[in-house]
């Protein structure tokens, strides 16, 4: 079925993310303001509180380049808000993508493999073929790899694959950026086992589209 078999290339890098050259660089948005449970949102005066946000990444280059739109203000740190920067200073990549985790207390690996399915339909949308996403350090390095991989992969399934006017919009080649610390083989392990979760996912949802004549 052409629907499964035209899956996803995976790889890890550790180089520093503001030396990746690709088309796209994936980085989250953690919103660090304290908030309690009797809190709303909203001030005394009826305006929406300014969340604060920091980028889940000790890259002292990304956070240059988001530095300007993380102050400006205009992001409000709900889950799943997402802003494209073309042509970052400072970093190889072709553009920067940050998406928001909302909040930084409450941010899980479930969180992080809906927001690699978010990313991949932002992306592929775009005509984006490929990227990069930085692993946020709040999560183990092998739990983060396979929540993105999950997500990413299953955020790729096009169902329209029968249609004639169908647009190939799919993301080719996804790269996970970890910290050099991190136990290759592992990863690799982690990222492989996602792979075929992802792709079992996805080759069941293929099968129930399929007509029953198949």
């Amino acid at each position: 079925m052409e629907g499964f078999i035209r899956t996803m290339k995976t790889t890890l890098s550790f180089v520093t993310p503001a030396e990746l050259e690709t088309e796209s660089l994936v980085a989250i948005a953690l919103d660090q303001s304290e908030k309690d449970a009797t809190s709303t949102d909203q001030s005394a005066s009826g305006k929406r509180k300014k969340p604060q946000l920091n980028l889940a990444t000790g890259d002292g280059a990304v956070l240059t380049a988001a530095a300007d739109l993380l102050a400006s203000g205009e992001l409000t740190g709900e889950p799943f808000e997402s802003n494209l920067l073309h042509k970052p200073a400072g970093l190889k990549a072709k553009r920067l993508l940050l998406i928001s985790g909302g909040a930084s207390k409450k941010f899980t690996s479930y969180d992080l493999r809906r927001i690699g399915g978010t990313v991949v339909r932002t992306l592929k949308a775009r005509g984006v073929r490929s990227f990069a996403f930085i692993a946020p350090p709040s999560i183990p390095a092998e739990e983060a790899v396979k929540a993105i991989v999950e997500g990413a992969l299953v955020g790729n399934f096009d169902p329209d694959y029968y249609r004639s006017d169908r647009k190939d919009q799919k993301i080719e080649e996804l790269t996970i950026v970890v910290s050099g610390n991190a136990d290759d083989t592992a990863l690799e392990k982690a990222a492989h086992e996602a792979q075929i979760i992802g792709e079992s996912q996805n080759f069941t949802r293929d099968l129930v589209n399929e007509p029953s004549i198949v």
